[in-house]
C-alpha cells in the first residue's frame, strides 16, 4: 500500500489491463479511507489495506456494498462497481439479548 495524493493505492502483482479506479471504504465511525485500485483487484487485498490502515484485525470486519456483503474473493469488476463507489465497513458483532 502506498500513499499517494492523500489517496492509498493498493497495488497488484502481475499486472495488465484496466484503468485505476477509486474505491471509498467508509466504517462505522463515518471515517473514509480512499484506495486506487485496478477493477480486477480481489476485495481480500483490499481488506488487508483498510484494517491495517485502521489497526483492526481483518477476521472481525466485514464489507457490505449495497446493501450486500461482500465475497472477499469477489473484485469491483464482478460487483459492477464504478469510480467512486462507496464500500461499508462494518466490525463483526456476537451476541444479543
Amino acid at each position: 500500500m502506498e500513499e499517494a495524493g492523500g489517496e492509498n493505492q493498493v497495488k497488484r502483482e502481475g499486472g495488465g489491463g484496466g484503468e485505476a479506479m477509486s474505491v471509498k471504504v467508509k466504517d462505522q465511525n463515518g471515517g473514509e479511507v480512499v484506495f486506487r485500485v485496478k477493477p480486477h483487484t480481489k476485495f481480500d487485498k483490499i481488506l488487508n489495506a483498510f484494517c491495517s490502515k485502521k489497526s483492526v484485525d481483518p477476521a472481525q470486519v466485514r464489507f457490505v456494498f449495497e446493501g450486500e456483503r461482500v465475497n472477499p474473493q469477489s473484485s469491483p469488476q464482478d460487483l459492477g462497481m464504478e469510480d467512486g463507489d462507496t464500500i461499508d465497513a462494518f466490525l463483526e458483532q456476537i451476541g444479543g439479548c
